[in-house]
């Protein structure tokens, strides 16, 4: 297997915005990679963030209040706040900067019980996660996910399921813009691999999961995105799970397999500042 270099720095990312103009034909290998791609990326970012927010309002033992990030500055600013009456928690992102991300707008979820992490599994722990005039790189993105704590005995890392919502979307950046890309998870699985001794997000996060859903609107771009369970190089059978750090611009490693009927697969591959893929000759 064979994979061709995406070259994409810092600065690609956050105009990582390829829309589909009528006239383009084909629709670029690259512009779906990376439409997958920012997806994934997007969307794993929201979940470490309310996971992370989930974590610190334990910290806190569920006492109703407004807590500012250390790091505020008069431009930049995010709080978390918790109401103990309804078990609502709210992120506010004002111009936040994360894992070079513009954030904007607000997270919200709603604890079940005080309880995070449990060591017992009978014990059942989720959130469900909503977004509010939420963007990311000044693209809105829209849509709600549901994140389950799943008690391994023979674990000693952190796992959560994690099902996203039908109608989670990312769009253009600007005011009414179309849809870059919607999609759905039904079985998504997340292990903590690194980290977790503090609230500090310097975790590493390992994912697999397939995402289902349609490009720019067009039926014809019904696309399926798996993160591949294993991948063979040069005769070598090697792991495809995505792991994802905060030190890198796309995921530190993992490959995905996206299906698009009529097309041939395109499998693509991370490593950390760049995106690679198998070159295959776009469909006419």
């Amino acid at each position: 297997m064979k994979f061709r270099n995406i070259i994409i720095l810092a600065v690609a990312i956050v105009s990582w915005s390829q829309c589909k103009k009528k006239s383009e034909e084909p629709y670029p290998n690259e512009n779906i990679v990376m439409d997958n791609a920012q997806a994934a990326l997007y969307f794993h970012t929201i979940f470490r963030e309310a996971e992370n927010a989930w974590g610190f309002v334990d910290s806190v033992k569920y006492v109703s209040d407004t807590y500012p990030d250390p790091a505020n500055t008069t431009k930049s600013d995010k709080k978390i706040t918790y109401t103990e009456s309804t078990k609502n928690v709210t992120i506010e992102y004002n111009a936040w900067v994360t894992a070079k991300q513009l954030l904007a707008g607000t997270i919200y979820f709603t604890v079940e019980k005080d309880v995070y992490r449990p060591a017992d599994a009978a014990i059942t722990a989720s959130i469900t996660v909503n977004l509010t005039n939420f963007s990311i790189n000044q693209q809105s993105v829209t849509g709600s996910f549901k994140m389950q704590y799943v008690t391994k005995a023979d674990s000693e890392t952190d796992h959560y399921a994690y099902t996203l919502f039908e109608g989670s979307a990312i769009y253009e950046a600007g005011v009414r813009m179309p849809v870059i890309i919607a999609g759905a998870v039904s079985s998504g699985q997340y292990e903590r691999t690194k980290g977790s001794a503090t609230y500090a997000q310097d975790d590493e996060w390992a994912y697999s999961g397939a995402m289902r859903g349609m490009l720019h609107d067009d039926p014809n771009l019904k696309y399926t995105n798996t993160v591949l369970t294993s991948y063979t190089v040069n005769d070598t059978k090697m792991d495809g799970t995505v792991y994802y750090t905060m030190n890198c611009i796309t995921a530190k490693q993992g490959v995905s397999q996206i299906k698009i009927s009529g097309r041939p697969d395109i499998i693509y591959g991370y490593e950390c500042s760049g995106i690679y893929f198998e070159s295959v000759t776009d469909v006419r």
